[in-house]
């Protein structure tokens, strides 16, 4: 298969617990060759000698370079002790990104609520959480994030990376997450410029949160427009984060064919799909859609 330019494949094809080891040798049997290194596997050791075996195109996604402990990344965490872990994990990947000439490293905003885990029965990837979010931890997470994301971005700009905050979404858990409505980009941007900082769009997320606040999915992406550094792709049914395969005649397809985002990172991110799925939306770029 040739490259498609600009078209990442997410590891997170893979099952849950998967060494990325195993991952890669998969892609380079099936030439697949532009990568992101995603969130969903177990800790080996030297993640760049096993990376450096492969003459890939690179890019890395938030818990990667897995830590051999194993914890919810919250760069908004109102306990000083995961929000300072997280903030090392970031520092660390973004290190690991100049090692591997990776272009970006891109990372969710936070939780209002620290979750415990991941959701793993193949139908929604949300986190789970024990306990419940209240109006008044919303502001110090607000606050706490903006903390963070200053301490990120001046950190990534001296190692020359591109950093971007994924958008986030979630039609049952909405109290939850950070960065889903229109306004939290407004503030947002206010402290930050392009330049500084990029957005990955979850189209995925973008969905949910838009059904859960009631917003215009295409109005937002005309708002976040000048800061959108990728594109993470993955259907679901707007009310469960189920990182299918992309399907044909989609709302999303405008978006993605978006002159626009001609030069941007298009990132497929689907969870426990086979490699004939994968190559099968391949074929969606390849006969015109991009």
């Amino acid at each position: 298969m040739t490259r498609l330019k600009n078209i990442f494949v997410s590891t997170t094809f893979a099952e849950d617990k998967s060494k990325v080891s195993d991952v890669l040798s998969l892609c380079n049997r099936e030439n697949i060759y532009n990568i992101e290194l995603g969130s969903n596997h177990t800790y080996e050791k030297n993640f760049k000698k096993i990376i450096r075996q492969y003459d890939f195109r690179f890019i890395v996604h938030n818990y990667f370079p897995v830590p051999k402990k194993s914890f919810v990344v919250n760069i908004a965490s109102l306990n000083k002790r995961i929000r300072n872990l997280s903030l090392q994990h970031v520092r660390r990947a973004i290190n690991f990104c100049r090692e591997i000439n990776s272009k970006l490293y891109t990372f969710h905003p936070g939780f209002v609520v620290d979750p415990v885990t991941i959701g793993r029965d193949k139908k929604n990837y949300d986190f789970i959480w024990k306990n419940k979010s209240s109006n008044k931890n919303y502001k110090p997470a607000f606050k706490n994030m903006l903390s963070s994301l200053k301490k990120i971005v001046n950190f990534a700009k001296g190692k020359k990376v591109r950093v971007a905050i994924e958008t986030e979404g979630s039609f049952k858990k909405k109290n939850l997450l950070l960065m889903q409505k229109p306004s939290e980009y407004d503030e947002l941007f206010k402290y930050f410029s392009p330049n500084d900082l990029g957005i990955n769009l979850n189209i995925g997320h973008l969905n949910l949160a838009a059904n859960a606040f009631n917003f215009s999915k295409l109005a937002l992406v005309e708002k976040l427009k000048p800061y959108i550094s990728a594109l993470e792709l993955s259907h679901n049914d707007g009310l469960e984060d189920q990182h299918l395969p992309l399907k044909k005649n989609e709302w999303y397809w405008k978006m993605i064919n978006d002159p626009d985002f001609s030069k941007i990172y298009k990132i497929l991110e689907f969870r426990n799909t086979n490699i004939k799925k994968i190559k099968k939306v391949f074929k969606f770029f390849k006969n015109g859609r991009q």
